[in-house]
């Protein structure tokens, strides 16, 4: 029973090790934007998922998470699909009108079209269809391997943060106060560098948290595991300072004080409840004063620009991007057809390519509609939750902590999409799901852990 116990875990480790892989690739090709490397990742995440699912048996999958936390994401699925279906006029002018009058204006070219899609730009949204297909995929491996090592759950996201830490050290490197120059990685964007980072640094801080509030600090190895946590840490948050993102460094900071909250609330003391979090947040404040570089500090002077777009163009851009919501309100243009459905609706820089609102929710909210939008912020919710019950409800110190880190890195990314596109970089996307899957392996109930341990117990003794 040893034996295949030792096996099990080796196999998962292999798993686990083939998905870093493919993880880390899409993020040294520029986190993924490079359509051709994508497409590589594309598949050989679709090739794990099926040699994983052919060479593991029912009885070792996960038992299946409950209904609220799983169907929001099929649905989304679905619908993404659904605005590829070509539609019938007098439907399409019931859901989306002005999709509707684009299409009959087309019978003035070609009559007799009868049919078209919701999406505006089929061949874009197929392309994010299959993108968000491949976010499920690794959603599910993330909650497979997380629950086949379930004793020993931080394996599953040290390969993520060493990738990061990896990225930061790359930043520092490239980053030249006397010039300006900020660090990226192999990004091509220092925000979605930061998005990178911002998502991995709760598990390095939490992690040190993790050891020293273990009964086995004084081993060895928990020792060198917590100072290799701090250099982590330290790394990333260097290299989220270093990126010049003003977002992402506030977003980084609100983590890290939500991370401080929730574990000092754990320990269920009223001091450590009102006091600690004040002392807590007065200590982060402090620190984005005394740390962050002048540079930085200046950047917060337009805090709506970005990198190509000035701060008056960005608001600009968002005053016609809700003319588009109010055209496509209901079922939207189409994920992925941003680009193609603002040209019309455009009216500054024509000589600046705007390929997105740099605001994931209002971008969302242009390609999915109200209904997709709810339907995307309703699995959000229901991660934001499962992450808030393993929190508060678990009695197993090490679900409590790892659901600490992933509520902060969710925050983390939601905040930071109030001003970027962070959701839409294939990598950072990718990362999101790892979270996602981690979460969903900690939703499940104290009583399906002790009836799958007592199951598996049986099985292997048999």
């Amino acid at each position: 029973m040893k034996i295949t116990r030792t096996s099990a875990f080796q196999t998962t480790v292999l798993y686990l090790a083939a998905l870093s892989l493919i993880f880390a690739y899409a993020v040294f090709q520029a986190g993924g934007t490079i359509k051709a490397e994508w497409e590589h990742c594309m598949i050989g995440v679709g090739l794990l998922l099926l040699v994983y699912f052919r060479y593991t048996k029912e009885s070792d999958l996960a038992p299946s998470p409950e209904w609220w936390l799983w169907w929001p994401f099929p649905l989304l699925i679905g619908y993404i699909l659904l605005q590829l279906v070509p539609l019938p006029a007098p439907v399409l002018n019931i859901i989306s009108p002005t999709r509707a009058t684009l299409l009959q204006s087309l019978n003035g070219i070609s009559p007799g079209i009868r049919y078209a899609p919701i999406s505006v730009f089929p061949a874009g949204s197929l392309a994010q269809f299959l993108r968000v297909a491949s976010y499920v995929v690794v959603f599910v491996l993330a909650r497979e391997l997380a629950w086949k090592i379930r004793h020993r759950r931080w394996i599953v996201v040290a390969p993520f943060v060493t990738i990061a830490a990896t990225e930061a050290l790359l930043g520092l490197f490239q980053y030249d106060a006397s010039t300006g120059a900020a660090a990226r990685g192999t990004y091509g964007n220092q925000n979605h560098f930061a998005g990178l980072l911002e998502l991995s640094l709760p598990f390095a801080v939490t992690y040190v948290i993790v050891v020293l509030d273990s009964a086995r600090v004084r081993s060895l190895r928990q020792a060198l595991l917590a100072s290799m946590a701090v250099m982590a840490s330290t790394l990333i948050l260097i290299g989220i300072l270093f990126s010049m993102s003003r977002m992402a460094f506030v977003a980084a900071l609100t983590s890290l004080f939500v991370v401080g909250s929730l574990a000092l609330a754990v320990r269920k003391s009223v001091l450590r409840w009102w006091i600690a979090p004040g002392l807590l947040g007065i200590t982060l404040v402090a620190g984005f004063v005394y740390l962050s570089p002048e540079a930085l500090i200046g950047r917060f002077s337009q805090i709506v620009a970005s990198e190509g777009v000035p701060a008056d163009v960005r608001f600009h851009v968002w005053s016609d991007t809700e003319r588009l919501v109010a055209d496509y309100p209901v079922v939207g243009t189409g994920l992925g057809t941003f680009e193609q459905a603002f040209n019309k609706y455009k009216t500054v820089s024509p000589q600046i390519a705007i390929d997105s609102p740099h605001n994931d929710y209002l971008q969302i909210l242009v390609e999915l509609g109200t209904i997709g939008f709810a339907v995307a912020m309703l699995a959000m919710l229901s991660l934001l939750v499962a992450a808030g019950r393993a929190t508060f409800r678990s009695v197993d110190p090490t679900v409590r902590y790892l659901a600490i880190a992933c509520f902060g890195a969710l925050v983390a990314i939601l905040l930071h999409s109030f001003t970027d596109l962070n959701l839409y970089i294939p990598a950072n996307g990718m990362l999101v799901a790892w979270i996602a899957g981690v979460v969903a392996s900690l939703s499940l109930s104290s009583k399906k852990l002790a009836e799958e341990g007592l199951r598996k117990e049986k099985n292997e003794g048999a």
